[in-house]
């Protein structure tokens, strides 16, 4: 994913057309978002990054074996796992983006 930088048009101080730079996003964040259930109020525990991957393909493979684990099914205790993208807040509204 490319995303601009600077973003200017047409030209500075000096006669010149300014360049347009840009950042490059190699990284996605696997996260763990736990709940908690104790007695009938549940509790958000928060968001923890598990690890981050250049790709969202390789986050998705990470991510389907962390919830494969028999020990985020017991209990009363939850855990789901997102990938989004390194600049992504977790703890924000988010669209289907991972």
């Amino acid at each position: 994913m490319v995303q601009p930088l600077l973003s200017l048009s047409g030209t500075n101080d000096r006669g010149t057309i300014p360049m347009k730079r840009y950042v490059l996003t190699l990284a996605w964040i696997l996260w763990a978002h736990e709940t908690a259930q104790v007695g009938e109020q549940i509790i958000d525990r928060g968001y923890t990054a598990i690890d981050s991957f250049e790709t969202r393909q390789l986050c998705h493979v990470a991510m389907t074996d962390y919830a494969a684990l028999k020990l985020v099914r017991q209990g009363r205790i939850r855990v789901e796992f997102s990938c989004l993208p390194e600049q992504a807040n977790p703890k924000a509204p988010r669209s289907a983006v991972g």
